[in-house]
């Protein structure tokens, strides 16, 4: 396949000259076919963004008078969300279409352009269900989602529970029971630090990303993060329930099940160091690609006092850059590649869940290990995930994240953690 990925950096060194060409004038109608531009963060998602290029090859030989292909910029994950509003803000053509969050580039900002509404209706027609808030904000869609699966399913290791004498096909069904179920698979060195984890936390990284994979736990408990309909965190994120969810992580530090040096859960868990972690659908198809020598099974996150349904802090959606020249002709490409085909067969590509309904009729999602933890997952609904899409959501969970990372390197108690957590978070929520 030829990829025709270039880098952001590159095309910084561009826009000056695109300046020059254009005369300045951002609108300025384009003079023959243009090659559009999709800018994404997902830099590891090769094979899926990829298919955009091929799309496009294909649009553009139905098109050739309006279109000359599609081209795919990828920006580091780290810091992306700055680098894309300064990209936005520099009055260029820096995209047509792009990978974010509706609640952030059409609530916090005004960068996102409203789907037209034949392909809106269209959509809402054919998403699976719980995947139908996202790419809305306010009612009003402006993007797809590009992932499902989208939520904290529990991975455990096949062969390293056998050896403990746990039965695979009996995972746990509480976190309560998980902690126990980590005791036993739990491995040290002769110095007693951790080698193998029985579960591995999310502990290190951007706050929101704290947040977003410990808030499983939270939810399970009963606790939330903020209030959206009173605007308040406090009494909320600082709740008794979210105090226990939070103990509930600082308790297996503290009966050493796992490490702050076992690294990022995921990778540990492909090279054979944890035993359970808790991570999205998108992890299966990375597995068989990067540790295909693993064997492991995917269950629906444990419960506790809550069974918790789908949705995570990262309503990925693609969306139309607003300042766009080629906005309908972005829209005219998306509308022709947002088939139930195309859908799944970009999902196959990169090892992940389609999010047209119809592709869960395929033997590709019917034959997939996560296919009955999904299933399950979806029969619950959507969790309370979906409650936080406002503009302030980031950094409320940037603050609620430090707080869990205060409380797992023993800096704070979870009550003193996020009952800082709280106020900061009613000032972001008041202003």
């Amino acid at each position: 396949m030829n990829k025709k990925i270039s880098t952001l950096m590159i095309l910084f060194l561009l826009l000056p000259l695109a300046v020059v060409f254009s005369g300045g004038e951002k609108d300025a109608a384009p003079k023959g076919p243009v090659k559009l531009v999709y800018m994404t963060e997902w830099e590891q998602m090769t094979e899926f963004n990829n298919y955009f290029v091929e799309k496009g090859k294909e649009f553009a030989a139905l098109y050739p008078n309006e279109c000359s292909g599609v081209e795919v910029i990828t920006v580091p994950y780290s810091g992306y969300e700055a680098k894309f509003l300064s990209s936005f803000h520099s009055n260029t053509q820096v995209c047509d279409f792009f990978k974010g969050m509706p609640h952030i580039w059409a609530g916090l900002y005004n960068f996102a352009d409203p789907m037209p509404k034949a392909l809106a209706d269209r959509l809402n027609r054919e998403l699976v269900s719980y995947l139908e808030p996202i790419g809305m904000y306010e009612g009003v869609r402006y993007g797809y989602p590009v992932e499902a699966g989208n939520f904290q399913q529990l991975y455990i290791n096949e062969d390293m529970f056998r050896e403990a004498g746990l039965d695979p096909a009996k995972p746990p069904r509480t976190f309560d029971e998980l902690l126990e179920y980590a005791k036993k698979l739990v491995k040290y060195d002769a110095s007693g630090n951790v080698t193998v984890a029985g579960f591995a936390l999310r502990y290190s990284g951007e706050g929101q990303g704290v947040a977003d994979k410990n808030l499983t736990i939270l939810h399970a408990f009963g606790g939330k993060m903020f209030d959206p309909d009173r605007k308040v965190a406090t009494g909320v994120v600082n709740s008794p329930e979210s105090i226990q969810g939070l103990d509930w992580i600082k308790k297996c530090l503290d009966e050493k099940v796992t490490s702050l040096e076992i690294g990022v859960p995921e990778t540990a868990f492909g090279q054979g160091r944890a035993a359970m972690i808790l991570r999205e659908s998108w992890v299966s198809g990375w597995l068989d690609l990067n540790a295909p020598d693993i064997n492991y099974r995917i269950y629906p996150a444990p419960a506790q006092k809550v069974a918790i349904g789908g949705g995570n802090l990262f309503p990925w959606a693609n969306m139309v850059y607003s300042n766009s020249p080629n906005k309908e002709l972005a829209w005219k490409f998306l509308d022709f590649l947002l088939t139930s085909e195309n859908d799944l067969e970009q999902s196959k590509r990169q090892g992940l869940l389609p999010v047209m309904a119809a592709g869960y009729e395929s033997d590709y999602v019917k034959n997939r290990i996560d296919y009955q933890s999904v299933s399950e997952v979806i029969k619950r609904g959507p969790g309370p995930a979906y409650d936080y899409y406002i503009p302030e959501m980031n950094q409320l969970a940037s603050i609620f994240g430090s707080a869990i990372q205060e409380v797992m390197y023993g800096r704070a108690t979870s009550k003193s953690a996020l009952d800082n957590a709280a106020r900061s978070m009613d000032q972001v929520l008041k202003n």
